[in-house]
């Protein structure tokens, strides 16, 4: 009996699940592509579709949590409105017998989540920005992510890179030498810069331009120069450029390392990386909040009062990672905090509530 009850709660919940996702997945991209219809008006049909199903990856993983949340609710609810939650109980059923099947199934959607993400949404994504640009002429924040202009401290150099060549090299550089009281020294613009050996790198056609304490400025070419950039390798401006959120794991692990180590900023790579597993197990977290929510005593069985809560949760939860967010950016936060701390929020809150309803006053029966 209880395998059988098992199964049907959990058919019940990966139905709503997929319906749900499936609908307000297609309300988003009906929305979007109502507010970009100018920009497709000349275009070939075959591009937008590929933009678009690109888009869906990309929507499918961003509104699973909140479509794991509001079939939560909803199954709870409509296991309420047939009756059958009462017959449950009447069978010897507890709330764990719902409970179980939907955190089981939405662990389950949690980690395929995870998966997806690492295989599919990184490569979409990135394909959406680059369309975006490259076919439909809209740059978006395409420069703030993949324009290759960095800065990188590296010992008591300042280095400026501005482009790679066809070779690989870093190209249009300019390196800054300061002093030990963050005078600058001396400066040199090359064209190229490549690896030499170890520390030593290679400037090809450059001008090199000494500042003398006393204000005198000596200027010089050089067909090639070879410079110390001490504490550097030959991997240190291995800088790869794109979104965080849409590199792979193993990636983000790799440039959060490499751009620490070259004073840049750091903290969005460590967040997308906290992220990659955190934003997917938020549904899990939500989907025992909103059964904690649906099954408490005196609730009648409304599923638009469950998909009302539902949504009213996901409008605070969006807004906690948008401050969380903020805070890590302006490194007021630790990534880790601000990844997890909406599980952990969920977490507490569906407990807490569980365990009042435990110690709530059953209605005594009066005999007649």
């Amino acid at each position: 009996m209880r395998g059988l009850l098992f199964r049907l709660v959990a058919r019940l919940y990966a139905s709503l699940f997929l319906g749900l996702l499936a609908g307000i997945a297609l309300v988003y991209l009906v929305a979007d592509f109502g507010d970009r219809l100018n920009v497709f008006l000349d275009k070939p049909l075959s591009a937008i579709g590929e933009l678009y199903w690109h888009k869906l990856m990309q929507t499918s993983h961003q509104l699973a949590p909140a479509a794991m949340l509001l079939a939560a609710g909803a199954t709870a609810s409509v296991l309420r409105k047939t009756s059958e939650w009462t017959a449950i109980q009447a069978l010897g059923g507890s709330r764990w017998t719902l409970v179980a099947p939907v955190l089981v199934c939405a662990g389950l959607s949690a980690g395929g989540m995870v998966a997806f993400d690492e295989l599919v949404v990184t490569k979409s994504g990135e394909k959406v920005d680059h369309m975006m640009l490259h076919v439909f002429g809209r740059w978006g924040d395409y420069g703030l992510y993949y324009l290759p202009k960095q800065w990188y401290r590296v010992g008591d150099a300042i280095v400026q890179v501005r482009g790679r060549d066809d070779a690989g090299r870093l190209s249009d550089v300019s390196v800054y030498h300061v002093d030990e009281r963050f005078r600058l020294a001396w400066r040199a613009d090359a064209v190229t810069m490549e690896s030499a050996r170890g520390a030593a790198w290679r400037l090809t056609d450059v001008t090199r331009r000494t500042f003398d304490p006393g204000g005198a400025l000596t200027s010089e070419r050089f067909d090639t120069l070879e410079v110390t950039l001490a504490g550097s390798d030959p991997l240190s401006f291995a800088i790869r450029q794109g979104r965080p959120e849409l590199m792979p794991t193993v990636t983000l692990i790799e440039q959060q390392a490499l751009r620490a180590r070259v004073g840049l900023p750091s903290q969005q790579y460590l967040l997308a990386l906290h992220n990659r597993f955190a934003y997917p197990f938020t549904g899990v977290a939500a989907a025992l909040f909103a059964l904690t929510l649906a099954l408490r005593r005196g609730r009648k069985g409304y599923l638009t009062q469950a998909l009302f809560e539902g949504l009213l949760v996901s409008v605070v939860l969006f807004t906690v990672t948008l401050v969380a967010r903020g805070l890590v950016m302006g490194e007021h936060l630790p990534a880790w905090v601000a990844a997890w701390a909406p599980v952990a929020m969920l977490t507490s809150l569906g407990a807490l509530l569980w365990r009042l309803e435990e110690r709530a006053p059953r209605p005594r029966v009066v005999a007649a």
